[in-house]
């Protein structure tokens, strides 16, 4: 049977008959067999078990021909296997009669004849039998619920199924298949163990990305868009533009480059520079950070020039030296054997991509020093490897602003674009200029996303819905997490669009999609427990709080369960698992999370975004203050019910201490609060100014927290719940546009509070508490020398406040009541100003370069002088007499306010 050319296999007359003994037919009543409860007729789903046997159909023969074909037949049985396990939660409804569906399907590949040669072993995507089965792979999907389209999608990725398992089976059976590399020669012939590992895991990167997204039939790379971004470089003095001039401070403001990502790295790493080995791709969440790493790790494993590692950091433990971490998380990997930074092991160049700079962290330290920790090292190791030549090269991914703490070369950092850059953002921003030679952001991508997306779907969706281009939702539909998410409500006719559509609306829309396609559709899918949904995004924002609380999107159950025990909720849990065993884990929250391996011999449950984890978070959070609220006033109408004022801090400290908000999650918890009714809102803001006034005088009741904490732990979380305090109030005056009123202790109350918030500052970027002192009254405060730099301070009432020497460079102080307050000397470059109330107000040496000074009313302002104004922008200002500058002269400009 043996040829030049390779080896013939003819199935199944003598060879397939006799000694393998099974057919296609049989694959498929063993997939309807091992998938469904054979008492209740429920599908159970596939477990490994159930491939494992299968796979094992022809091994005990010791000829080449017919190990050919076992190889052949136990490889697409498991592509097979693994296509139907990922598609279950599609699944409406069982057939009653597998045996009938399978003899409908088409098996004529069955009298097939296929050659094996040393081409197949390196595309074996491309043999004939694989794309015959996909015909009747598609039928039996069908007849088990899925859609014709649906059927079609989940088919269409059986060739890269195929090769993984392909790779898989031979690693698993080597020895038994050896027999095959004497009659013709295969990659494996000669290649190491080392280099076979490398062979599986480049095609489980490809199987990756092949994978259903989500609740889809369709994966990543069927809907995936090609990101764009920018560098920054320093602008030469002579090309600065007169808008960049306008905003000059110490610093000169760089211009930024714009690249497609894809080409600047492959440009990069050609080059192969042994000091420029790191390369970090920044932006915020549901920017396609990891899913770029994910189809960048693909491809370059695809075109095979050398190797790459991809590692998720929320999976990844650093302790130290990076060499012994990759060691421990190639440990749990079931592709690769040895380490690939093993400093004896000779080889060629590597690739890392390290995915998730931002969820670094370890229990007692906080992420930022943890993740500033990584880098180092990472650093250090990357400058030892390349001592000699360039050997290893490594990408980050991560959220602005951890990368800005850690990362300083402008070129290193590359920031992710979005699908669209609004016209008027498109020159520059801040006082960037963007260098765009290649014309790279006229182009609106969410055009591309929707045009791939019709075809996934395979629906008409030339362009993006001319519904979804409002204003309201541009912001929203050019990130593409959030574009994707928005495409699924519309699609599901769930997507409310208003004037008021925030990001939670298209979050609060879809998780009511979720729910209804699980509990309340007909058929297998609903569980038993008859779960409502009140109860079920319950149990879902106390899973995310755990996870936060955890400091990350990965908790355990013992966990939960803890989290649920202390709010009631044990049966609920109790419920919820339940379901889950019965199978509807995927449907019902694999959307959010998905159990992810074990912790301290617990299982875990994972998010899988963690702006999924920021929103469940924010709910839950937002749950507590109106449970405040309700506890409260039952204290008021009846002295033995409800809480007190330290019972509710008490609680405010047990859910917000743990972990600190962040301004991601502000965000969530802004628009969160801002769905609530605003006569509710305003009894929100009412409360927490007057609890903050109690913890003031009184300080957090951390010692009624249990188990009790030591003090250094205690004075962290009190901390953490008191700006979390602060936050709220800020919130709520944002929605109510009241001012705040806190019955501060003394004059120096608010800067001594603020100051211990907010520490020693690291970095420009701020805390949440700078970013909610909006609408605050802080008549009279002495802030002395006080860092309020970047402080959100608008509407505030500061009126006769005493701000010497105060940092105020880039603060919000537009409409801000500054009547007779004392400013000399203090530092309000670049600061927002905007028809602020500055009668009265001494701005004696006052740094006012670049200083937005919009409809601003200087006539009674004390001690300004000319060259104060002389860097300032000044549009409609009236100014005081003698002082001879335009009051207009800067209204052509654009103000980044």
């Amino acid at each position: 049977m043996s040829s030049s050319s390779g080896l013939t296999v003819t199935k199944p007359i003598s060879v397939w008959n006799k000694p393998l003994k099974t057919n296609f037919k049989d694959l498929f009543k063993a997939l309807g067999k091992a998938g469904v409860d054979a008492a209740t007729g429920q599908w159970i789903g596939l477990g490994k078990d159930a491939v494992d046997v299968l796979s094992a159909i022809g091994l005990d023969s010791k000829n080449p021909a017919e190990l050919s074909w076992a190889l052949i037949y136990n490889s697409l049985s498991r592509a097979t296997f693994q296509l139907v396990a990922e598609s279950q939660f599609l699944m409406k409804e069982v057939p009653v009669d597998i045996a009938t569906l399978t003899e409908q399907l088409d098996l004529s590949l069955e009298t097939s004849e296929l050659q094996i040669t040393a081409n197949f072993f390196e595309h074996p995507e491309q043999l004939s039998v694989v794309s015959r089965l996909q015909t009747p792979v598609k039928q039996w999907l069908m007849g088990v619920g899925l859609d014709a389209v649906q059927s079609e999608t989940v088919s269409n990725r059986l060739p890269a199924y195929f090769t993984f398992a392909l790779h898989e089976e031979w690693r698993r059976h080597s020895q038994t298949y050896s027999s095959i590399t004497a009659a013709v020669k295969t990659p494996f012939t000669e290649a190491t163990e080392r280099e076979q590992g490398w062979r599986l895991y480049a095609s489980w990167l490809q199987k990756q990305i092949e994978e259903p997204m989500m609740f889809e039939a369709f994966g990543l790379k069927d809907v995936y868009i090609p990101l764009r971004g920018y560098y920054k470089r320093q602008q030469p003095s002579q090309e600065s533009s007169s808008i960049a001039k306008a905003y000059e401070s110490a610093e000169p403001k760089p211009e930024r480059v714009v690249v497609d990502l894809a080409t600047e790295l492959r440009g990069w790493l050609r080059k192969a520079e042994q000091q420029d080995a790191i390369r970090v791709i920044s932006g915020g969440p549901g920017a396609g950070k990891s899913s770029f790493a994910k189809v960048y790790a693909a491809e370059h494993a695809q075109r095979g020039e050398f190797p790459v590692l991809f590692v998720p950091l929320h999976q990844f433990t650093p302790t130290g030296d990076l060499v012994k971490a990759v060691d421990e998380f190639i440990r749990y990997d079931h592709y690769l054997k040895h380490n690939p930074l093993d400093p004896e092991s000779e080889g060629s160049r590597l690739l890392v991509i390290f995915d998730g700079l931002d969820e670094l962290a370890l229990q007692g330290k906080i992420a930022r020093e943890t993740a500033q920790s990584f880098v180092r090292e990472v650093q250090d190791k990357v400058s030892r490897f390349n001592y000699r030549t360039t050997r290893l090269q490594v990408i980050i991914t991560g959220r602005e602003v951890v990368v800005q703490e850690s990362f300083r070369e402008q070129h290193q950092i590359l920031h992710v674009l979005p699908y669209l850059l609004p016209k008027n953002e498109r020159k520059e921003v801040k006082g960037e200029p963007y260098i765009d030679p290649n014309g790279l952001l006229s182009r609106d991508q969410r055009g591309d996303w929707w045009s791939k997306y019709g075809v996934a779907v395979k629906q008409n969706y030339s362009a993006m819905p001319g519904v979804l281009k409002t204003a309201s939702l541009t912001e929203i539909t050019a990130q593409p997490l959030l574009n994707y998410l928005v495409a699924l409500s519309y699609v599901a006719g769930k997507l409310t669009l208003s004037a008021a559509t925030n990001l939670n609306t298209v979050y609060a829309d879809l998780l009511d999609a979720v729910y209804e396609r699980g509990y309340e559709d007909s058929g297998r899918h609903r569980a038993l427990t008859s779960m409502s949904k009140a109860h079920f995004i319950r149990v879902l924002e106390e899973i995310a709080l755990a996870a936060w609380h955890g400091g990350g999107r990965t908790t355990t159950i013992q966990e939960i369960e803890l989290h649920c025990e202390r709010s009631g909720l044990s049966k609920l849990l109790s419920d919820f698992e339940e379901g889950a065993e019965l199978g509807v884990t995927r449907l019902l929250v694999a959307f959010y999370f998905r159990q992810s391996g074990q912790r301290s011999d617990q299982r875990t449950f994972e998010f899988t975004h963690k702006s999924f984890s920021e929103y469940l978070t924010a709910r839950r959070i937002v749950r507590a203050v109106s449970r405040i609220q309700k506890q409260l006033a039952r204290r008021a109408e009846d002295i033995e019910e409800g809480w007190s004022q330290r019972d509710a801090l008490q609680h405010w400290a047990e859910v917000c201490g743990p972990t600190r908000i962040d301004v991601y999650l502000l965000d969530f918890l802004r628009d969160e609060v801002a769905l609530c009714p605003v006569k509710q809102v305003a009894k929100w803001q009412k409360t927490f100014s007057e609890l903050i006034a109690v913890m003031l005088r009184r300080g957090m009741p951390m010692e009624k927290i249990e188990p009790s904490l030591r003090f250094y732990e205690a004075n962290q979380r009190a901390i953490h719940a008191e700006e979390a305090l602060l936050a709220v109030l800020g919130i709520c005056s944002s929605v109510t546009k009241d001012i705040s009123t806190v019955e501060w202790p003394t004059r120096v109350s608010f800067g001594a509070w603020i100051g211990r918030l907010q520490g020693q500052r690291v970095d420009v970027e701020n805390l949440a508490s700078l970013c909610s002192l909006v609408r605050l009254n802080l008549s009279s405060s002495v802030l002395i020398n006080r860092d309020l730099m970047g402080a959100d301070l608008r509407e505030a009432n500061l009126r006769e406040a005493n701000l010497r020497e105060a940092n105020l460079r880039e603060a919000n102080l537009s409409r801000a009541n500054l009547r007779g307050a004392d400013l000399s000397g203090a530092n309000l470059s670049e600061a927002n100003l905007s028809e602020a109330d500055l009668r009265e107000t001494n701005l004696r040496l006052a740094n006012l370069r670049g200083a937005i000074l919009l409809k601003t009313n200087l006539r009674e302002a004390r001690n300004v002088t000319k060259e104060q104004l002389i860097e300032a922008l000044l549009c409609n200002t009236c100014l005081r007499e003698g002082i001879s500058l335009d009051p207009d002269r800067d209204c052509g400009r654009r103000w980044n306010s």
